[in-house]
């Protein structure tokens, strides 16, 4: 088996423009493309399968079960000549270097020769790992396929050149392939701590990328969840009788200032 794509080629995508939001660092992708699959009712239209990824099926509610995939989701432009969206979230990421040099290089020419897509989104988050834990107003960093994209982002508050370390996985790739494809994108980083599901982060890429694409988002099912992470914080902390997280001191083998960064 090799990487395939399955898709429905009676829906036929507009202009799109690829909106990446995979499982990684804080979720922070997943969180969002799956919130604007659900905002939006999109459409699923195209399926990717890969050896690359963890040798798992999914058990559904039915009783039957599926392999382990990414999913490709469609929006609709109400614009006459706008351009429509496409959502790439999905199960897991692949597994292996060689796997995600594989898996995302066909995203890529996937999106730009079958969709004959122009522009790409991949979401991630950006941990800054601080002790001082929960980063109460996330920040939104951006890092592009080459520096002309940025002026396409002045006066957002997209926070570029200040982001340092590594972009793991697709978020990072995708970029990668995009630009050696000629094709312009940008990564957006949501600021996050160490939370296994950071939606306060992706509540900022959200905002961000709504304003960017004219979309009209209601995030009442992320503040749920983000007034829910906070009480169970809180309730940890008084289990233990520790100091509430953001009060904590850095360790002694940390500098002052010091920000360590892990991007996925």
């Amino acid at each position: 088996m090799e990487t395939i794509i399955k898709r429905n080629k009676s829906i036929k995508p507009k202009a799109p423009i690829l909106v990446v939001g995979l499982p990684g660092i804080g979720n922070v992708g997943k969180l969002v493309a799956e919130h604007l699959k659900r905002e939006f009712k999109a459409v699923r239209f195209a399926t990717l399968y890969s050896p690359h990824f963890p040798h798992q099926v999914v058990m559904l509610k039915n009783g039957c079960i599926r392999l382990v995939n990414n999913r490709f989701y469609l929006i609709k432009s109400k614009k006459a000549n706008g351009s429509d969206i496409v959502l790439l979230t999905g199960d897991v990421q692949a597994v292996s270097p060689e796997g995600q040099y594989e898996v995302n290089s066909r995203i890529v020419d996937f999106f730009k020769n079958e969709l004959k897509g122009t522009f790409i989104y991949t979401i991630g988050g950006y941990s800054i790992g601080e002790a001082n834990g929960i980063v109460k107003s996330p920040r939104v960093f951006g890092n592009v396929t080459r520096k002309e994209v940025m002026k396409q982002f002045s006066g957002t508050n997209v926070v570029f050149k200040e982001s340092r370390g590594l972009i793991w996985g697709s978020a990072g790739l995708i970029m990668a392939f995009a630009k050696m494809n000629k094709m312009d994108g940008i990564c957006l980083m949501g600021e996050t701590s160490f939370l296994d599901m950071d939606a306060s982060a992706a509540k900022a890429v959200i905002l961000t990328l709504s304003k960017k694409l004219q979309l009209d988002v209601d995030t009442t099912n992320l503040d749920k969840i983000i007034t829910k992470t906070a009480k169970a914080i809180r309730e940890i902390e008084k289990q233990q009788g520790i100091a509430p997280i953001n009060q904590l001191q850095p360790s002694i083998d940390e500098k002052p200032g010091e920000r360590p960064s892990y991007i996925r």
